[in-house]
């Protein structure tokens, strides 16, 4: 026989509180006391509450149907040591705007909180938190590879953006790296670049996952040899003249790069951009009139992060995950001025004709001489 389902009622009789104050901790709402939440949920989990799914749906129909009110706040962590930083490099900028947005249509509000505050501990930090009611937090990108292990996650919803955050590993969202990487190679070949090489600064390269040198081994490896540039990676972002020295060395068709500053680097030396040699970058704003490159959609990034966070205070999803889950979010390649079509498009190690008919046919259509 089919046991009756376990009803709000039955939990509030079990714990002695009000049906609503069982419905807000079952939410985890920040209205209740730390140790009030703790105990309606242990007090669900040990009676076997679901909740209900259809009753679920109608709540969330009927929120969405009524004008957003505040609900709480969500905390970003910014980590940079220049406090401003975050807002003004415009990658992290939309980020932030991505994510005010969503919150903002949601009924939350962003706080933020600079870690490198003078006097500001890892203790301190939770109790501030929790003083405000804050539950949710956003972890920014730092300007380089941190560790936080010292920070009580265990009671809060985290999720952080991008891979700068070394530990602990929370649920991420960011750009695929490794795909933008590889649809640079690919569109450039397809305007008839051949020899394309690869300029990098490492700190970079470690900040997201060492994707992008990743996705030119594996390009490169299946490259014609006649069109292999060796990579450049230099370890300071100043070093012009390394860079140049590579450029004089190895003089490649056209360069996929993170770093805005070799367009005036490159023109500085005498040559002529799309004329002389092509040019293209890892992320570049949408409303860029002359760099060719990827848009990696920031904005929408900072948005669907939001989203995550959001959907882990519902269901009290707190702490350091088992196993993080990482969102990968598409970019979209934009032809601009520093790349040209030089000539017929070039073999790419990813057109293979035989996958790429496979991958065509409907699902429903049956191998030749078979039916279904």
């Amino acid at each position: 026989m089919a046991q009756p389902r376990v009803t709000l009622s039955r939990i509030a009789a079990k714990t002695g509180l009000h049906i609503s104050t069982v419905s807000l901790a079952l939410r985890n709402s920040p209205k209740l006391p730390e140790a009030t939440r703790a105990k309606v949920q242990r007090a669900a989990k040990i009676l076997g509450y679901k909740p209900d799914p259809i009753l679920s749906a109608l709540v969330a129909y009927r929120t969405t149907s009524r004008p957003i009110t505040f609900q709480a706040k969500i905390a970003w962590f910014n980590g940079y040591a220049d406090r401003k930083a975050v807002r003004s490099i415009k990658t992290l900028n939309e980020y932030w705007e991505g994510a005010n947005e969503r919150a903002d249509e949601l009924g939350y509000k962003l706080e933020e909180f600079w870690l490198h505050e003078p006097g500001l501990t890892p203790s301190g930090l939770r109790r501030r938190l929790l003083a405000r009611g804050i539950r949710g937090i956003l972890v920014f990108p730092m300007g380089t590879p941190v560790a936080l292990t010292e920070f009580a996650w265990r009671d809060f919803s985290a999720v952080a953006l991008g891979y700068s955050l070394t530990e602990p590993q929370l649920h991420r969202v960011t750009n695929h790296q490794f795909r933008t990487a590889l649809m640079l190679f690919r569109e450039l070949r397809r305007l008839g670049y051949l020899r394309i090489g690869l300029s990098l600064v490492e700190v970079h390269d470690r900040r997201v996952n060492l994707a992008l040198s990743s996705a030119f081994g594996a390009y490169d490896m299946r490259t014609p040899p006649a069109d292999r540039v060796p990579p450049h990676l230099r370890l300071h972002w100043e070093d012009r003249e390394d860079f140049l020295k590579w450029l004089r060395r190895e003089r490649p068709d056209a360069i996929i790069t993170h770093d805005e500053r070799i367009y005036d680097w490159v023109r500085a030396e005498g040559l002529k951009v799309p004329g002389d040699i092509g040019l293209a970058f890892f992320n570049i704003n949408r409303t860029e009139k002359t760099l060719t490159g990827v848009h990696q959609c920031d904005h929408r990034i900072g948005r669907v992060a939001l989203n995550r966070l959001e959907n882990m205070l519902h269901v009290h999803e707190s702490g350091v995950p088992d196993f993080a889950q990482h969102v990968l979010i598409d970019g979209e390649w934009l032809q601009r001025k520093t790349t040209r079509q030089v000539g017929p498009p070039a073999e790419w190690f990813l057109d293979l004709p035989s996958e790429e008919d496979a991958m065509r046919q409907p699902l429903t259509t049956p191998p030749a001489g078979k039916t279904i």
